[in-house]
């Protein structure tokens, strides 16, 4: 039988399992039951040689995983893995507190809403609620979009440092989407100073023909965008006037979360 937390293989070994990071990882489980751990202590809880135990112990501490204590010898939680700890909950805490304002903005408006975080360069959804139109934008929680042509994108890289939106653009490129796909760091870097002007951005059919977006930010108790809501709807139902009329409900919905999650005030409000 599996241990606990052991991923379930059919027909003997998993091919695609790296044995190493699974050793790693099951050692990383242990710090969840307890707060400290001993190198034999762990590697007759693992059945596994101390040896073997070390080198993943040495590798996660130098990582800042995990920390060796100086005076009892014993491995503790690092920084680093607190940190991971504390975005978890973060993103659960948006999750959560974000459904509510979104709902009430899903039946004001008829559309679809959604919050997304930027990671590893790319938008992914990570709350949403359809719209009661029977032509709507469809999306999932967990979905992929690239920054570059997304509202939330444009929103969330507008308020990073210049470097970094240099390091999204080098690791993901500009793709071109449709004919009104942003392609050049010279066009990105325009949109993205009126993005921070205005406190929205748009994405008028640069991902899919016939889909528009509207997004502002939303920013966590530092003050800090970290991450974005979204309105999306048909282009048919997105014309200047409707648009014009939707940014201040986006705008106050985002506060509203971003109150909800402690922010003291809309860097962008």
């Amino acid at each position: 039988m599996a241990r606990s937390g052991q991923p379930a293989q059919e027909g003997g070994r998993n091919p695609y399992l790296l044995a190493s990071l699974h050793r790693g990882l099951e050692v990383l489980d242990c710090f969840a039951t307890r707060n400290s751990w001993g190198l034999a202590d762990l590697a007759s809880h693992l059945g596994q040689s101390k040896p073997t135990i070390f080198r993943v112990l040495h590798t996660l501490e130098q990582f800042g995983y995990i920390t060796k204590e100086a005076a009892s010898g014993r491995y503790v939680p690092g920084l680093r893995l607190h940190a991971l700890g504390s975005a978890a909950v973060r993103h659960e805490q948006l999750r959560w507190q974000a459904l509510p304002p979104l709902q009430d903005l899903a039946e004001s408006t008829g559309e679809t809403v959604h919050v997304g975080i930027l990671h590893d360069g790319v938008i992914v959804t990570v709350q949403i609620v359809e719209g009661t139109r029977a032509v709507r934008m469809h999306s999932s929680v967990g979905k992929r979009s690239p920054a570059h042509a997304s509202a939330l994108g444009k929103v969330l890289m507008a308020y990073l440092p210049d470097a970094e939106v240099d390091a999204v653009v080098a690791a993901h490129g500009l793709t071109r989407f449709t004919a009104r796909t942003i392609t050049t760091p010279e066009a990105l870097r325009e949109t993205l100073h009126r993005v921070r002007l205005d406190g929205y951005a748009q994405d008028e059919e640069e991902i899919e023909v016939g889909l528009r977006c509207l997004s502002a930010p939303i920013t966590d108790h530092a003050g800090r965008p970290t991450a974005a809501l979204a309105i999306s709807a048909p282009a048919s139902r997105m014309d200047p006037e409707r648009v014009t009329a939707l940014i201040p409900q986006v705008k106050a919905t985002a506060l509203r979360i971003s109150r909800m999650l402690g922010s003291p005030s809309m860097v962008a409000a």
